[in-house]
């Protein structure tokens, strides 16, 4: 007989589940050497860092992800989209600029990927803003890790269908960068999906942290 688990629990469980995963395939690539495409000794270069969670009681630096705050045209943001589209309107708190008025909506079936960024393994973890504002998709989270053999997708975070029903931080996600040889980095692309054909997801403020392991 099968037992449903409630909605916390099914979510906490997946993401447990979407993060072994992550590990188990990332130390493989790694361990064989596939994920180390050409260029990429030597630790990723220093990025701008502040501290847009400290409200919160995360008081780690942070660096926005290329695009991140999704200021501008389609052009200069630089992100894939798919069903996809720059929406006016910020994210309540204003974490990257006062100034900024716009984020970014997925549509049910939809995608967003990120341009390739460097990471090396003082960069465990992914943190954005986001709410769910049509109900029917959850939102999943992808790496796209640049590699020799070509690109390999990982999956790393998914957020409910109903879990997120107003602006809001989400918690710390583990990347599972810790792989990554000392000294070494490699190009990832971070892909937000939508799997279903209905729901819409608004996002905003794409950050990584690059010292919570460092």
């Amino acid at each position: 007989m099968e037992v449903a688990l409630p909605l916390v629990i099914r979510a906490r469980v997946r993401s447990v589940l979407v993060r072994l995963v992550a590990l188990t395939c990332l130390t493989m690539f790694v361990g064989t050497g596939a994920a180390l495409a050409d260029g990429t000794s030597g630790s990723c270069p220093s990025q701008p860092l502040s501290t847009p969670f400290a409200q919160w009681g995360d008081t780690n630096a942070y660096f926005l992800v290329p695009g991140g705050s999704f200021e501008g045209t389609s052009d200069q943001v630089g992100w894939t989209l798919n069903n996809a589209s720059l929406t006016p309107g910020n994210e309540p708190w204003y974490v990257n600029s006062p100034t900024d008025d716009q984020s970014l909506t997925i549509n049910g079936g939809g995608s967003a990927t990120t341009p390739f960024f460097c990471v090396d393994n003082t960069m465990p973890d992914l943190r954005f803003f986001a709410q769910e504002v049509t109900a029917g998709s959850d939102l999943e989270v992808q790496a796209i890790l640049q590699t020799a053999w070509g690109q390999i997708s990982l999956p790393v975070a998914d957020l409910s269908d109903g879990s997120m029903s107003s602006w809001a931080p989400t918690a710390p996600i583990g990347v599972t960068t810790g792989p990554i040889p000392n000294g070494q980095s490699m190009q990832v692309a971070l892909e937000f999906s939508l799997p279903a054909s209905s729901g819409a997801w608004q996002l905003d403020d794409v950050y990584f942290d690059p010292y919570r392991s460092g």
